[in-house]
């Protein structure tokens, strides 16, 4: 009886070590994994949001962080920039840049990687005062939560304005606050865990859309309600745009729009080069003598379209660095006193 006795204790002592084992291995690989993706990948600690009445949302103020390895910085003015530079204004010349998530880079684009940064250094090798460019912008930001950032925020004193318009934004209404700590890509607070950040934010929505994907049917019927709707969105981006620019105007400063397109318009088999509402938009531009860098249309030379996307909207780094260039000489074309009148760089 006794001897029977020892073997289950004996039995069940080892199922218990094991188990043991098996425990200490996941809450230790949970561990490291969960340091890795801190440490390693800055999951864990995203730019947060936060709901504004005016604007829809903006990134909260004075945030310095990494994610991807990448640097993310928000200044207190809710822009991806550093502290802004003191005036007297002949010190300088200052750029405000103010667009979506192309203008804003993503946190896969390094800060010094983003549009208005690659242009900050591409005209300072023109102009011998000190240049600045200010990057306000958030992603999914349509025509509407630009002018209303403006209008809100103000112009800070800017020496040249861009607007920086997509193929999606013409048709884009205004974002607003819903999606702000509801939507994983709008947080407003840290999550608790990395792991849960992984799984929330960047797993789980791929997954759901490959098997959205699987099980989609062929739809169809609709275009003509879409067609109304897209056609009622215009007019109302329209509507931002001329206020927008009006409110620019009224304080004399030169404005500038750098329209950027979606790969398929520029590169591969489906190559277009208008949108159905684009010259609806370009006629508005022209009516208030706006300069428009219409890189649906006139798209650097250089590498292939292709291979300077990181997907259908947004510039990779290479892509960022040629549109910049390509926007550096527009604006020395097309603001004369970029460089404060004479002080561009002679070329050697």
């Amino acid at each position: 009886m006794q001897l029977g006795l020892s073997r289950v204790l004996s039995g069940v002592e080892g199922k218990t070590r094991y188990l043991l084992y098996v425990l200490l291995l996941i809450v230790g690989g949970t561990a490291v994994t969960e340091v890795g993706l801190r440490v390693g990948l800055g999951l864990g600690r995203p730019p947060l949001l936060r709901a504004d009445s005016t604007v829809g949302y903006v990134f909260q103020a004075s945030q310095d962080l990494r994610r991807f390895t990448n640097r993310v910085r928000i200044n207190r003015h809710h822009q991806r920039s550093g502290p802004l530079m003191t005036k007297p204004d002949s010190t300088f010349t200052r750029l405000l840049f103010v667009g979506d998530s192309v203008t804003w880079g993503g946190v896969l684009t390094d800060q010094s990687d983003t549009i208005p940064a690659e242009a900050e250094r591409s005209l300072e090798g023109q102009c011998y005062n000190p240049i600045e460019a200010l990057n306000a912008s958030a992603g999914s930001w349509g025509i509407g939560n630009a002018r209303a950032y403006i209008e809100k925020y103000g112009l800070f004193e800017s020496d040249v304005i861009v607007l920086q318009i997509g193929t999606h934004d013409l048709t884009q209404p205004k974002s607003t606050s819903d999606v702000v700590g509801r939507h994983p890509s709008f947080p407003n607070e840290n999550p608790t865990l990395a792991i849960e950040e992984l799984a929330t934010r960047y797993l789980w929505p791929r997954l759901r859309s490959y098997l959205s994907h699987l099980g989609r049917g062929q739809g169809g019927g609709q275009s003509g309600d879409t067609d109304a709707i897209s056609e009622g969105h215009l007019a109302q981006n329209l509507d931002h745009l001329r206020e927008m620019v009006g409110r620019i105007q009224s304080e004399q400063i030169p404005v500038v729009i750098l329209h950027t397109p979606n790969r398929n318009e520029v590169a591969g088999p489906s190559v277009s080069d208008a949108s159905p509402y684009r010259q609806q938009f370009l006629h508005v531009t022209d009516s208030m003598r706006v300069p428009v860098l219409n890189l649906a249309r006139d798209w650097p030379e250089g590498p292939p379209p292709g291979v300077l996307y990181r997907d259908y909207v947004h510039l990779n780094e290479r892509g960022n660095a040629v549109v910049a260039d390509t926007l550096q000489h527009f604006l020395m074309r097309n603001v004369p006193d970029l460089c404060d009148d004479g002080k561009k760089r002679e070329e050697s």
